[in-house]
């Protein structure tokens, strides 16, 4: 597998190495507690896919209808 070598301040490393479990590479740790990023595209195709229920459009609706009133009584 071909690796990359980083440069990182002791603090960062100080922090990797309180994570780290015994036995594990640097490179494992990384993985295990920094998340990918967020694909937009591909989390918005997956929810167009998959529509919501009633109950669900019913709560959003309440929801925003509670928000709307508090605003209302704010001005």
């Amino acid at each position: 597998m071909p690796t990359k070598s980083i440069t990182i301040d002791m603090e960062a490393y100080r922090r990797l190495s309180r994570v780290r479990r015994r036995n594990e590479s640097f490179s494992r740790v990384i993985k295990r507690t920094v998340p990918l990023p967020l694909d937009l595209s591909a989390y918005l195709e997956r929810l167009d896919a998959t529509p919501m229920g009633g109950e669900a459009v019913a709560a959003i609706a309440r929801h925003e209808s509670r928000r709307h009133a508090r605003a209302e009584r704010a001005r």
